[in-house]
């Protein structure tokens, strides 16, 4: 699990833009769900929000369980599933 987190987050790091008010770590989170909404989408329509926020969840949920080496924060969650949310918008609008 851990060497999938690294991997995520040395991918998803190339994508943020520095933002003095949005942390990077936030935006990771963001683009992620709107990746994983664009993905759900593609097959579930705006049901894809659901599948976004529980993943999400359970992330939160891994950071709790290892919270020696990761931080739970409801913000990180709130992101992810903002960003399914934005996702999944753009492949049912467009």
């Amino acid at each position: 699990m851990e060497n999938l987190l690294h991997f995520l987050n040395y991918w998803l790091g190339k994508l943020y833009i520095k933002n003095p008010y949005v942390p990077a770590d936030k935006q990771m989170h963001l683009i992620s769900g709107i990746i994983l909404g664009i993905i759900f989408s593609l097959v579930m329509g705006l049901y894809a929000i659901l599948p976004v926020a529980i993943i999400a969840y359970l992330k939160e949920l891994y950071d709790y369980k290892n919270s020696t080496i990761h931080t739970p924060d409801f913000w990180d969650w709130f992101a992810t599933t903002l960003g399914g949310v934005i996702g999944s918008l753009i492949v049912v609008l467009v």
